[in-house]
């Protein structure tokens, strides 16, 4: 049986989406077979963390990857908005060093360097670290972990404010990380992470599981883990990015006054039962009933003769596609990354088409896989809306407009 990442207690299993193919490992030919992994989750007991009963190598998913951050315009904007609210927060100065681990193109430490405040980046993916280093954006393609944190700090980094956004998830040597963090970071430094908050997994927001995701996050479980190393959360706020994600402050104790929001959030967790493995058993028929409910509009619309499209295909988007099987309804799918295009969808046949094909064939329907950025891509496709074209957002619960 599987143990814990963080504590070695035995985890108890409780949802599963059968084997699955990598999210991002999309596909230049048709047919083409591809490796597919067992993706059930698992919650443990003891420190209440919710986590994969079985990963894939990191370096395996991550070394050469197809995600550009800087293609999202709400990636862009957030990252924009919380350089300018942690520059002022923490007081970061020209002297200040800021490392982002997950720093994938530079989206966020642009915005850092426009100040003359000191960055470095660190992502495991080669292709996207060259880009980064191209836009001047000085970045490491290695993952973050001890070794390298004691590395940077012989050579004289220690960061000021050390960053992750959409990536703590990611690391399933997440004990190792956080001891690297420890040593990494400054006296009076803080670490912001921002990652899928646990409530998502209650509301229907299943598609954030794939094997990118080792671990799923509340509060109670973060705090239990920065423990491990010696760190404690101080603050913690709510914000909107990835269908809803929690930002937690990290220091070394005792540096700043742990906030009411800590307490408050831990107690609420554990009255909605988020440290009860009961909780979590629920899910599957909530999940059960989405996908009779999705599969009865889509088969409808077709027995109508509607089309259907669907725009944007990332990872939530894949493990929708795949576990509901809904490609035999759609007639296309559109992405606006130029990394996907003309690639196939990891687990089907379906290719992925430039945007400009929504208009040129004008289907009746387009079916959102990027639920979460839902509003952005309605106002992209403004003239689609104009002629009369119609939009499906699938999750948490369906609608149409």
């Amino acid at each position: 049986m599987t143990k814990c990442r963080v504590c070695n207690t035995q985890i108890i299993k409780f949802f599963s989406l059968g084997n699955m193919p990598l999210v991002n490992a999309f596909r230049r030919k048709k047919d083409t077979k591809e490796k597919k992994y067992d993706l059930s989750i698992g919650f443990c007991p003891k420190c209440y963390l919710v986590q994969l009963i079985k990963h894939v190598s990191p370096k395996e998913i991550f070394e050469d990857y197809v995600y550009f951050s800087s293609v999202s315009q709400s990636v862009l904007d957030h990252s924009k908005a919380t350089a300018e609210y942690l520059s002022k927060r923490l007081k970061l100065t020209k002297k200040s060093l800021v490392i982002e681990t997950g720093s994938n193109d530079g989206v966020h430490l642009q915005f850092y360097k426009k100040k003359d405040i000191q960055v470095l980046g660190i992502d495991p993916a080669k292709n996207i670290a060259k880009v980064a280093n191209e836009k001047g954006i000085p970045t490491l393609p290695e993952f973050f972990n001890f070794a390298l944190g004691k590395k940077l700090v012989s050579q004289g980094k220690k960061a000021d404010l050390f960053y992750g956004a959409n990536m703590f998830a990611h690391v399933p040597a997440i004990v190792d990380f956080v001891k690297g963090l420890k040593i990494i970071l400054k006296d009076k430094g803080t670490a912001v992470f921002e990652s899928p908050y646990m409530q998502g997994l209650l509301e229907n927001k299943f598609d954030s599981i794939y094997h990118e995701h080792v671990f799923y996050y509340s509060l109670i479980a973060l705090q239990n883990l920065f423990k491990k190393a010696g760190l404690e959360i101080y603050d913690a706020e709510f914000i909107s990015m990835a269908g809803g994600s929690l930002r937690v402050f990290v220091s070394h104790p005792g540096v700043y006054k742990v906030s009411s929001h800590v307490t408050k959030l831990a107690q609420d967790e554990k009255k909605n039962g988020f440290d009860k493995i009961t909780t979590y058993r629920k899910m599957n028929a909530r999940i059960e009933k989405l996908k009779k409910d999705i599969l009865s509009l889509l088969s409808k619309l077709r027995k109508d003769g509607k089309s259907v499209a669907a725009y944007s295909i990332p990872a939530k988007g894949v493990i929708l596609l795949n576990y509901f099987d809904i490609g035999k309804y759609l007639d296309f799918i559109v992405d606006k990354s130029p990394a996907k295009q003309n690639l196939y969808v990891p687990g089907s046949n379906m290719k992925v088409f430039p945007v400009e094909k929504i208009m040129k064939d004008k289907p009746d329907y387009i079916f959102i896989f990027a639920w979460n950025l839902a509003d952005e891509i309605i106002r992209q496709l403004d003239n689609y809306k104009k002629i009369g074209g119609k939009f499906i957002i699938p999750i948490p619960q369906i609608k149409i407009f």
